[in-house]
């Protein structure tokens, strides 16, 4: 997509209408600072992106709406700019008008394909200022990832990568708080009081349990170990059952508080990850206020989102406004909310797993309260206990409730810890309890096998189901991490051929800005960290000096704003899709002298598929690009600022010849002898070149402004030593000498006003002059370049004007 024209109105510096008709060309614009010109790549940024980045912040405004319509527009003018595309269905209009004290832009092109276009183009890269050169090179190395993340898509994969990598963590912490090992312990511990030795097999238990029965005669035999029950059946049931229920619940207490400590662990932990995160948002005011606009504008954008809301208003101020238009808008103000929610995203994802350690800590003590033997009599303080550790738990959840936009603080850590000597005053009463009933029950031997049986037979399917359970997690997170690692090596190896070819054009366009030099090899090498993805740094050779970083340690300023530009052409050539068209704000302003005509060369060379927009102040650098693109199709114009007008474009003729032969066909007197006198001076250092006239030495800046009476004198006194009798009695050249006067005098401050009648007669002396010296068949100068030796001649290309010439 190209650009066909550009009509701005009532925006920025531009008062009345300035108009550029670009027929899909590209454009050189000059403009003296303060001009104007840069009120171009403004609007076009305000056209693409509903906002203007540098004229953002807090005393603009949140997109630079503030400073978009020209201050000097009564409240109800709009402000509009109307591009035209080389694909006609993707014109519109954008205007910017005050309504109801507030500013309101909208396109007139309603179009699906228009907003998907702009969509898409919001994904390239179209305009480049000065003072962005550098900022890729200058980034950090996490931003630099972030960067070009964005740009390629990488951020997609980067969340794949971070969903994997929280599930494999996820996993890691279930193991760790499921504490597997000590559980398994714990059960042969139980095992080991109970029968006397450890067990490791069904046959083994069996075989104890059949030792164990043998003197009670039963005449059965367990051979399989769901033949357990029926054992027990057989066996005298205790008359105390109440004590065997109150044995029982015992051993599930001491269960369920095996793992407590290290839940406790983790709460802790993540804990302060949480009030980290919470107080870094509390601590910023600005952030809070934009926190709770967030909320807002989510629950407007379902709003207006849905299907069944038709209106054509905002149903927050009920004020009209188009609904496509709103949704836009909220859209845009959501995006730029960006930052925030991702920190909001941070503290609620963390939020969340501390309310998972929480919900699974208390569940290993909730079914306690629920079990009916906590109300017996001799677990009065162990209710009590159970219901202490509980509630210090739930005061975690109680922060929880502490929402970040009421600005509260939350409880420092070391106020919320559980205290860990309830838990030992707990396990201690229980194994006093334990031990009482185990002393009593060994008075009745059937009892007391049963029991055993009983608390060994339930340690025993214990070991069998954590052994079982910690498996199937060990499975799920060897799984998940060998499909992390995998997932891990495909990014990086995608990133990294990305990066190499990336790489290359970066350095195929600085080696082209700055040829010979030993700045060489560059490269975006990928950092890793944990063998992690963390970062991108900038390596070169330079020199001697191999893979040195980062650039601004070594380079100039000049060198740094080279490899800027070479990032951002190679940006656009990898990235823009939608649009063939970028701008260059004043961008060579930060370029020294020796890299200035290279650049123009690169984009004249390599970049001729483009349309580029050029904005300059540089008058030298606008005269070498001009004369480069001479013949190419360029639109050149000329951006000026005065009161009457703001900004607009130098409605006189693009050369300096069309303007004065303009002024003679119209009789406008304004600055013609100047222009003439300059017009003069212009040919007569081409001719005093061409036929290698000598003058007396100058500094370089003073050689550039020779007047036109010391070329004039010069060359005529070389046409009589050369002895070229066809121009030594030429009159128009004595005429020329003694005309001159009318010029100087109309170019400065003087008491003498020529004539029109004068200057036109000056003029004609101008023009008998240069068909002297300018060839009117080739149109090319007679030249030293074309001297024949043999006849002592000067001529042009094709010898049609010839004169003599001895050397």
């Amino acid at each position: 997509m190209k650009i066909n024209n550009i009509s701005v109105n009532g925006l920025r510096g531009v008062r009345h209408n300035l108009d550029l008709e670009l027929k899909g060309k590209s454009a050189l614009l000059y403009g003296d600072n303060g001009s104007g010109k840069s009120s171009l790549s403004d609007v076009l940024e305000w056209f693409y992106y509903d906002k203007i980045d540098h004229l953002s912040g807090e005393e603009i405004g949140r997109k630079g709406y503030e400073a978009m319509r020209n201050i000097f527009l009564d409240d109800e003018d709009t402000g509009t700019l109307e591009l035209g595309f080389t694909n006609g269905d993707l014109n519109s209009e954008k205007s910017i008008v005050l309504k109801n004290g507030n500013l309101k832009s909208q396109h007139t092109n309603k179009e699906d394909g228009f907003s998907d276009y702009i969509e898409s183009s919001q994904e390239e890269n179209l305009i480049l200022r000065y003072k962005e050169l550098v900022t890729f090179v200058m980034y950090s190395k996490s931003d630099k990832l972030r960067a070009l993340s964005e740009i390629i898509g990488y951020a997609e994969l980067t969340n794949t990568r971070d969903i994997l990598r929280k599930v494999y963590g996820r996993l890691s912490r279930e193991i760790k708080t499921k504490n597997f090992d000590n559980q398994i312990n714990r059960q042969q511990g139980i095992i080991i009081e109970q029968f006397g030795q450890n067990v490791t097999s069904d046959e083994q238990f069996i075989e104890i349990v059949n030792d164990l029965t043998k003197p009670f005669e039963l005449k059965t035999k367990i051979k399989v170990l769901k033949d357990i029950n029926a054992v027990l059946n057989k066996i005298k049931k205790p008359d105390d059952s109440k004590a065997i229920k109150q044995e029982t619940f015992l051993v599930k207490i001491g269960d369920n508080l095996e793992n407590l400590p290290v839940n406790l662990d983790e709460i802790e932990t993540q804990y302060i990850a949480y009030k980290t995160q919470f107080d870094s948002i509390v601590s910023d005011i600005e952030k809070l206020k934009k926190l709770s606009l967030e909320q807002l504008l989510t629950i407007g954008q379902g709003i207006v989102g849905d299907k069944e809301y038709t209106d054509e208003n905002c149903p927050l101020c009920l004020q009209g406004k188009n609904k496509s238009d709103l949704l836009s808008s909220i859209k845009d103000r959501i995006v730029e909310l960006e930052g925030i929610k991702k920190e909001q995203k941070k503290l609620a994802d963390s939020k969340s797993t501390l309310q998972q350690q929480l919900a699974s800590t208390l569940r290993l003590l909730d079914p306690l309260l629920l079990d009916n033997q906590v109300n017996e009599t001799e677990n009065a303080t162990n209710k009590d206990n159970i219901e202490k550790v509980i509630k210090e738990i739930k005061a975690y959840q109680d922060q929880l409730k502490t929402k970040v936009e009421e600005g509260s603080s939350l409880e420092s850590e070391s106020k919320l810890k559980v205290d860990r000597k309830t838990i030992d005053t707990l396990q201690i009463e229980c194994k006093k309890q334990l031990s009482s009933i185990r002393k009593e029950r060994k008075k009745d031997p059937k009892w007391d096998a049963h029991s055993k049986i009983k608390v060994a037979g339930h340690a025993y399917m214990e070991i069998k189901k954590q052994r079982k359970e910690k498996a199937a997690y060990e499975k799920q997170r060897d799984t998940l991490e060998v499909v992390y690692s995998s997932f891990l090596k495909k990014q990086k190896e995608a990133l990294e051929t990305f990066l190499d070819t990336f790489s290359e054009k970066i350095n195929e366009i600085y080696q082209f800005l700055n040829p010979g030099e030993k700045v060489e090899n560059i490269k975006l090498i990928p950092i890793e960290k944990d063998d992690e993805l963390s970062g991108i740094t900038i390596q070169f050779d330079f020199f001697e000096n191999q893979e040195v970083t980062p650039p601004h340690k070594f380079l100039s300023e000049s060198h740094l704003n080279c490899l800027g530009l070479a990032f951002f052409l190679t940006s656009v050539d990898a990235f823009n899709k939608q649009n063939k068209f970028i701008i260059l704000d004043d961008v060579i302003s930060s370029f020294d002298a020796n890299h200035r005509k290279r650049f123009a060369d690169l984009l004249i060379e390599r970049y001729s598929d483009y349309q580029v927009i050029m904005l300059t102040h540089e008058k030298n650098w606008f005269d070498i690009v001009k004369n480069l693109v001479k013949g190419k199709g360029w639109n050149i114009q000329t951006i000026k600022y005065n009161e009457a007008k703001g900004t607009h474009v130098d409605e006189a003729p693009q050369t300096l010849l069309e303007r004065i032969e303009n002024k003679f066909a119209n009789g406008n007197e304004t600055g013609l002898g100047n222009d003439t006198r300059i017009y003069l001076e212009h040919i007569l250092k081409q001719i005093a070149q061409n036929l290698e006239v000598k003058v007396a030495y100058r500094p370089n800046d003073v050689n550039e402004d020779r007047m036109a009476f010391e070329l004039l004198t010069e060359l005529k006194g070389t046409i009589s030593k050369r002895k070229c009798t066809e121009l030594k009695d030429e009159p128009v050249i004595n005429r020329l000498l003694s005309s001159l006067f009318i010029g100087n005098k109309d170019s400065h401050d003087s008491s003498f006003n020529p004539s029109f009648g004068d200057m036109k007669a000056f003029w004609q002396d101008v023009k008998d002059f240069e068909k002297l010296f300018f060839c009117e068949t080739c149109k090319s100068p007679i030249s030293m370049r074309f001297y024949d030796d043999g006849k002592n001649q000067i001529s042009c290309k094709k010898a049609d004007l010839t004169y003599t010439w001895k050397r």
